[in-house]
């Protein structure tokens, strides 16, 4: 149950971060991710109350709005299945999930699963990662083409794509023609050693350069 109770606290609960500012670092608080998701959408979509100025808001695409109502629609069947209230609030909704399954102890790794995607789901959308195209036939399959949504041929079906703070496990590649997908240091490693092979380079962290 600790690592529900991990995931649950993960979307619903503030965290304390470290911030870079001129003088070193500081501490701040970071609503929870729900939270962030929700006023992220709303601030775009215009109705953050005039909060914030137009330029400054964050821009999300238009599946974030809809992978947010997706994720507070399943929250309230989860709250009805268990049978919690549904106060349709997010954070209070899955806070009341968790102690409606402790109560019947009835979790799943399903949940676990589905818990740990909606955090990654947020954080890549309020924090878009950095990508590139590898530009050497896929590793994997070979291929140095692939088929693009209009139909086309293109060159470079494989797309790298990484955080720049965070460390080489986060950084993964994907090909669009054959659809393997790798993640981790390792992978990234076997990725640029296939790249110095056939001569493309990488910068200092391993990662292949475009």
């Amino acid at each position: 149950m600790n690592e529900l109770l991990d995931a649950v606290d993960d979307l619903t609960l503030p965290r304390n971060v470290k911030v870079q500012t001129d003088d070193g670092h500081t501490w701040a608080s970071e609503d929870a991710l729900l939270v962030q998701l929700e006023e992220a959408i709303h601030s775009t979509t215009g109705r953050s109350g005039g909060r914030s100025a137009s330029h400054t808001r964050m821009i999300l695409d238009a599946d974030a709005l809809m992978q947010f109502h997706r994720i507070t629609s399943t929250i309230g069947d989860w709250c009805r299945m268990a049978g919690a209230t549904v106060h349709r609030d997010p954070v209070q909704d899955l806070r009341a999930w968790y102690v409606a399954i402790m109560a019947v102890d009835d979790t799943t790794e399903f949940y676990l699963r589905e818990l740990r995607g909606w955090a990654a789901l947020i954080r890549g959308k309020l924090t878009p990662r950095s990508t590139m195209q590898f530009l050497r036939p896929c590793p994997e399959c070979g291929a140095n083409t692939y088929i693009n949504e209009e139909g086309d041929t293109v060159p470079h079906p494989v797309v790298i794509d990484y955080d720049p703070d965070a460390p080489m496990s986060s950084v993964r590649w994907s090909c669009r023609a054959c659809g393997e997908t790798r993640e981790g240091e390792f992978a990234q490693r076997a990725l640029a050693y296939d790249a110095e092979t056939r001569g493309q380079e990488t910068n200092d962290n391993g990662v292949v350069l475009p």
